[in-house]
């Protein structure tokens, strides 16, 4: 699976000017979604605030779920 995450935008106040934005996911080289607006943190979000920079958390749900060859890019 391939990612491609839009984070939020903030101006010099610190108000959001842009929801996050899944800008494009595929899953075996297949398109499955495309410029998705997100609303807000999921309900497991780590209890910190929204930011244009953060840490990134990998959840598996619903059985066993194996995380290899993460790579992050700016």
């Amino acid at each position: 699976m391939r990612v491609w995450f839009q984070a939020p935008k903030f101006d010099a106040a610190g108000k959001m000017t842009a929801r996050p934005r899944i800008l494009r996911v595929l899953l075996n080289e297949v398109l499955v979604q495309e410029n998705v607006e997100l609303p807000g943190p999921t309900v497991s979000h780590m209890k910190i605030a929204e930011a244009a920079k953060g840490p990134i958390m990998l959840q598996g749900d619903h059985g066993p779920v194996a995380f290899r060859n993460v790579f992050v890019k700016e």
